[in-house]
Parts: C-alpha cells; structure tokens; sequence
C-alpha cells in the first residue's frame, strides 16, 4: 500500500503472478525431460529386445516342438509378441498407480520446500496415450525375435535330442 502523495487516498499496484525462483529456473530446462523421458523408453526397448531374444533362443526346443505340432511360422511369432505384451502389461499395471503416487509424492515435497501450493495433476489422456505406446513400442520389439522364433530349424532342433 503505498500513500498517494497528492492526498488522494491510498492507491494499490497489482502485481503479476510471482513465482518462487525454483519454477523460473525450471523452465530454462527447455525439452531436456522429454529427451531424457525418450533415452529411458530407447533402453526400456533395448532391455525388452535382448530379453525376447534371449527367451527365443533358450526355448529353441519348445518353438521347434510347436512347429511339428502344426503351428505356423505366423503363430510362432505372434507367440512372442504376446509374451512381449504381457511383459508390457505388467509394467503399466504396476508402474502408473506407482509412479503416480511416487510423483505426487515428490511434488508435494518440492511444492513445500519452495513455499509452493502443492496441488498435483495427473493428465489422464497422457497417461493413456503412454500406456498405449507402451504395447506398441513392446509389440515392434517383437517383431525381430518373432521373426527369430519362426525361423527356428524344427529337425535340427529335435534331432540334437
């Protein structure tokens, strides 16, 4: 409040939102999250691809003993893309309601610490949207080890028996 020096009565300013000096650095981060956020998701798929392959490979006798069982080199590889999916399934079943909590967790302790209304928001069709690209990132990681699973040799296979 400052006094009107022509006596006019008291005049107020209004002030732009203020934001704790830990926000305004924030934003310098630029699209250093999504880049990180991105690095994570390259690794994810890596990890997915070298376990798939890996799982192809010591189960070379099974895949074999579906083959002469009638299954189709289509069938094979949608086996190993199902084995993917389930794997990402896992993974969103666990770890959204987990990283949710996680992170209004963390908001809550940063928000405070800076003097922050802590008042978290969970951007559901983001979420979604993740959790979607999820199954179809883990489905096209499937695809070289599925590629891999039906080509398995079948009398090759068995006759190391």
């Amino acid at each position: 409040m400052n006094a009107d020096p022509e006596g006019a009565g008291d005049t107020y300013s209004v002030l732009g939102v203020q934001r704790p000096a830990e926000i305004v650095n924030y934003q310098s981060t630029g699209d250093m999250p999504a880049v990180l956020a991105a690095a994570l998701a390259a690794g994810v798929a890596v990890a997915l691809g070298i376990t798939l392959a890996a799982s192809v490979r010591r189960r070379r006798r099974d895949l074999a003993l579906l083959k002469t069982l009638g299954f189709t080199r289509r069938q094979l590889a949608v086996a190993v893309a199902w084995q993917a999916t389930v794997a990402a399934l896992v993974g969103i079943v666990v770890g959204v309601p987990a990283g949710t909590a996680l992170g209004r967790w963390l908001w809550d302790l940063f928000a405070r610490d800076i003097y922050a209304v802590p008042r978290p928001t969970v951007p559901v069709l983001e979420v979604l949207m993740v959790a979607l690209a999820t199954i179809v990132l883990a489905n096209l990681v499937a695809a070289i080890p599925g590629r891999m699973a039906a080509r398995t040799p079948t009398a090759l296979v068995l006759r190391a028996e």
